[in-house]
This record gives C-alpha cells, structure tokens and sequence, in this order.
C-alpha cells in the first residue's frame, strides 16, 4: 500500500493553511479517502477547525518527537 503526502506550509501567517488543510481533508474523505491530518501549527487552528478540544488532548506534536511513541 502506498501514501501520497501533501504538506500544506508557508513561514507568513494568514495566507489559508488551516482553511486549506481543513477543506482538503473533508473533501478528501468525503470522496472515501484515508486521511491524516496533523496539525504543526502551535496555535492549533487546524485542530480547533476539525471541532476537536484543544484542552483535552494530553500529549503534543513535541511530547512525541522528543519522547517517541511506544
């Protein structure tokens, strides 16, 4: 099985990263696709966007990347 990887990045603020990625994953599954998406941004618009609560997610994006996933 093979993933195609999209990143969705630019370094200026407020050019439509989270819109995009937001818009682009519904489409995507509403066409039965797989997807992940997974939010960098440390403001988190993207996950506040996909109406999930930033509060109660315990582990971050740096959680995993200095600590590993076991």
């Amino acid at each position: 099985m093979s993933a195609t990887v999209v990143a969705i990045a630019n370094q200026k603020g407020g050019v439509g990263k989270s819109t995009t990625a937001i818009n682009l994953g519904a489409g995507l599954a509403f066409q039965d696709e797989r997807i992940l998406v997974f939010d960098l941004d440390p403001q988190g618009n993207t996950t506040s966007g996909l109406g999930i609560d930033r509060a109660s997610i315990d582990l971050s994006t740096y959680d995993i990347l200095v600590d590993g996933v076991e």
